[in-house]
């Protein structure tokens, strides 16, 4: 009883499986013919015109889209080393500026006096010496004669070094004066723009405290933040094309000038540093650009243009012409895309043709005709 109990459960298992797999072909079979139906009416029993190319092989440089924020080539606030009243500011936002060109001048009378007053320290110093130079030859000469003693001799000695040692302290706290004299007139370090004025002619400014800011904008920085994934397309050298907002598709060109050689954590991105030329001086700093970094050339990479790509949901496929000019539908495993050109990784062979026009009034199953893109004017990449 029991046996027999098995066996039909067994038996309504393998039905239940039969009718299963009949649900599930009559639905493929239904879709299949549905799909042959709506091909047919797109191509009005026809069939349609479209435009097609043969798959091959050719070299691709791929193209790497980033952002970034344009920065100085070189920036730095310019501050007095001394304490004082500024005095002149000869120079505004936006004024060009020469390396060593005057910016400002503080107020340098109490400085001036300082000098004057340690210079007549140094001569006062330096006559103490000479004399004590002479002083220790005379007594050094009545040594010898036997006229006076060790001791008097070695005290003449003992101030000769002394006042040597007094005019080397002197002279340098008079050239610690003259620095400071020369650091009321604040000087640019480097040829650039003034991108910033903090005070006005007459404030009381403490040392350190920034009154300019200076800019070299001759070229321009843009940092990109690159991901792992990426990296291995950048290197040193590589050309970069750079647009931004203010000029359209205008576009300027840069290199690649630094890459990171450590990761960011935790985003794992790589610093990639781009100099962009800035000859005619219509960059600014601080502006949005969109970057496009030339990659490492692909050497033999099957492609296709971008414009034979068809998007289902979020997949990209592509249309294929089979031997009776039918339509097949396939998935595309993608690369690179640049200038108009996509590698594909999968999904299609070498030789195989492709609709690059007219995809519009396409289903999987419609009956085409074509023209060859090739013949049509199309370009390599």
């Amino acid at each position: 009883m029991q046996f027999s109990m098995g066996n039909s459960k067994v038996r309504i298992a393998v039905i239940v499986c039969v009718v299963i797999l009949g649900i599930i072909g009559f639905r493929i079979y239904t879709n299949i013919s549905e799909n042959q139906r709506t091909a047919a009416r797109a191509s009005g029993g026809g069939s349609i015109q479209v435009e097609t190319m043969v798959v091959s092989r050719q070299d691709i440089v791929p193209s790497l889209a980033f952002s970034a924020n344009l920065e100085p080539l070189w920036l730095a606030d310019i501050s007095p080393k001394v304490s004082g009243r500024l005095e002149r500011l000869y120079v505004d936002e936006g004024d060009v500026v020469a390396e060593g060109e005057i910016l400002a001048q503080m107020d340098s009378a109490e400085v001036a006096s300082q000098v004057h007053q340690a210079e007549g320290s140094l001569y006062a110093a330096r006559a103490n010496h000479e004399n004590a130079v002479i002083e220790y030859e005379r007594n050094a000469k009545l040594y010898e004669q036997g006229a006076i003693s060790q001791r008097s001799r070695d005290n003449s000695r003992f101030q000769r070094d002394n006042t040597a040692g007094s005019v080397s302290s002197a002279q340098g706290g008079l050239n610690v004066l003259y620095d400071r004299l020369s650091s009321t007139t604040i000087r640019s370090p480097r040829s650039g723009v003034v991108t910033r004025r903090y005070l006005q002619e007459g404030y009381y400014v403490n040392s350190g405290t920034p009154i300019v800011s200076v800019a070299d904008v001759s070229e321009l920085l843009a940092i990109a933040d690159v991901g792992e994934g990426y990296i291995a397309e950048v290197y040193q050298g590589a050309n970069v094309s750079v647009r931004v907002t203010a000029y359209g598709e205008r576009v300027f060109t840069g290199k690649v000038t630094r890459v990171s050689p450590m990761a960011q954590l935790p985003a794992r991105t790589f610093k990639v540093e781009i100099t962009v030329p800035n000859i005619e001086n219509q960059l600014r700093a601080g502006m949005f650009a969109s970057l496009s970094i030339e990659g490492k050339t692909r050497k033999d990479a099957l492609v296709i243009p971008q414009s034979a790509l068809v998007m289902r949901e979020d997949q990209k496929t592509v249309y294929v012409v089979d031997e009776n000019n039918v339509i097949q539908q396939k998935l595309l495993d993608i690369g690179s895309i640049n200038d108009g050109w996509v590698e594909v990784l999968s999904g299609l062979a070498e030789g195989e043709r492709i609709v690059v026009a007219g995809q519009n009034r396409l289903r999987q199953g419609s009956r085409v005709s074509y023209e060859d893109g090739a013949s049509l004017g199309g370009t390599e990449p």
